[in-house]
């Protein structure tokens, strides 16, 4: 049985070490692959953790040392989520939320009045990211238009 719980481990550390270098649209797949996230540990911009309560990926923004309270469903500023369940298109739109990458071109669902919003803005090209600390209905002529009432 020992011997079994070992090769457990190992292939699960296995997993997650080729877990690390996936990129972002596969790494949100498995997320469970990922360290969980923790108060008072130093991560660094570009690190990955899994946070279970909100059974999502996480990306670390800037480098800190996490805390209680600074969890990354409440610090945009510090966790953007990576969430590849929707195609960003009108028919699956991507659930907004305050403080995530937006992406020009997609479409987002706005939690607040449940209408579809397209992402846009005049200088910037479909495919481009821009981190936005609003809600789409927030910000509907400077950088969102909406689509769906």
């Amino acid at each position: 049985m020992a011997d079994l719980l070992k090769r457990a481990k190992e292939t699960r550390r296995a997993a997650m070490l080729a877990a690390a270098g996936l990129p972002d649209e596969q790494a949100a797949l498995v997320p469970t692959m990922f360290p969980e996230w923790k108060a008072s540990e130093a991560v660094t911009e570009g690190e990955r953790r899994y946070y279970p309560p909100t059974d999502k990926l996480y990306k670390c923004r800037q480098a800190h040392t996490s805390q209680a309270g600074w969890e990354p469903d409440k610090t945009p500023a510090l966790w953007a989520v990576i969430d590849v369940a929707h195609a960003g298109t009108a028919e699956d739109p991507i659930p907004a939320v305050s403080g995530m990458d937006y992406i020009i071109g997609r479409f987002y669902l706005d939690p607040e009045d449940g209408r579809t919003y397209r992402c846009s803005r005049a200088e910037m090209a479909d495919g481009e990211i821009i981190n936005l600390q609003y809600l789409p209905h927030e910000l509907v002529g400077q950088y969102f238009e909406e689509v769906s009432q």
